[in-house]
């Protein structure tokens, strides 16, 4: 009997332990998942290789943990990142989670890191700018339209301790590694609510937003033209209030991005105005030189032949 007691209590933790086991793996596999989503998003997105250090996923509490995600920078570049995020933080709706749309209350994102890179031409901004370009416009496709995973709605995403720093940069003192501009925080809200979004049309939001903070945070301390290639890049993507997403900050994102475009329409102006001034004293004193050669060779002439130099 007692024996029998053994063995059926062998029997019972050994499957206690091969459910755990099973609801382990099945874990895995989850944060494993939403690890690839999240990666093949972004590089979709952007273009360029995205990677997640590791991504922790808590379905009983519906928690999400996701720590050291790198954007690659384009080819050729000395700096290795484009974007890195530190941490990320956020809460699940676990009823909407076997829906087609998952809402997802809030989610930080803290520790952001954006490397400007001049060091070839294009610059690295210039060449994501115009992957997300691609990338709104559709030209770009996804290997697995699937890859994305579902359709979110963010009530509250908040951006904290965002760094830009500045590299190859005629003109900047600045040396590799020093911030050149911290923004503390930016939260945008709803988004989703207004049009669907997966993994890359949020890669999308958060490199506009930032890039837009850069341009309005940015003045004096990076240098203009940067300033007018980020708007002009900026300026040919949708604005965050065009995706209907709210933003709560001091700068002035969508109207950074409409003033610099501005200024820069302004100074062109200003140059072609003055290109077209010079060119006009140049050619009307051409004129005046050329007329008064004529003249004198005129009057050469007649001396010549024996006419009267003043009759015409």
């Amino acid at each position: 009997m007692k024996t029998a007691i053994k063995v059926i209590a062998i029997l019972f933790t050994l499957l206690i332990l091969g459910i755990i086991g099973i609801v382990i793996f099945i874990f895995s596999m989850v944060d494993q998942g939403a690890k690839i989503i999240v990666e093949q998003g972004g590089t979709y997105a952007m273009g360029v290789e995205t990677t997640v250090d590791s991504m922790d996923l808590s379905l009983t509490q519906g928690t999400v943990e996701m720590d050291g995600l790198n954007i690659a920078n384009p080819e050729g570049f000395s700096t290795p990142n484009f974007f890195t995020l530190a941490t990320t933080n956020a809460r699940v709706d676990l009823e909407s989670v076997g829906s087609d749309t998952v809402i997802i209350p809030e989610v930080r994102l803290l520790g952001i890191g954006v490397t400007l890179d001049k060091g070839q031409d294009p610059s690295n901004y210039n060449q994501i700018l115009e992957n997300l370009a691609r990338f709104e416009s559709g030209e770009s496709k996804p290997a697995d339209p699937s890859a994305q995973g579902k359709n979110v709605v963010i009530k509250s995403l908040i951006l904290e301790d965002i760094n830009i720093y500045v590299a190859n940069m005629p003109g900047v003192s600045l040396l590799a590694g020093d911030v050149a501009i911290n923004i503390p925080q930016i939260e945008l809200q709803n988004i989703g609510e207004e049009e669907s979004m997966k993994a890359g049309d949020i890669f999308n939001l958060v490199i506009k937003t930032v890039l837009a903070a850069a341009v309005e945070a940015g003045g004096g301390i990076i240098p203009g033209d940067v300033l007018g290639e980020l708007g002009n890049g900026l300026a040919g993507l949708s604005s965050l209030s065009d995706m209907g997403v709210d933003v709560i900050s001091d700068l002035n994102l969508d109207e950074a991005m409409g003033q610099i475009t501005e200024q820069i329409t302004e100074q062109v102006g200003e140059q072609l105005d003055d290109a077209t001034q010079d060119i006009q004293k140049a050619v009307d004193d051409v004129t005046d030189d050329l007329d008064s050669t004529i003249d004198d060779a005129t009057d050469k002439l007649k001396g010549i032949f024996g006419g009267n130099k003043d009759e015409p």
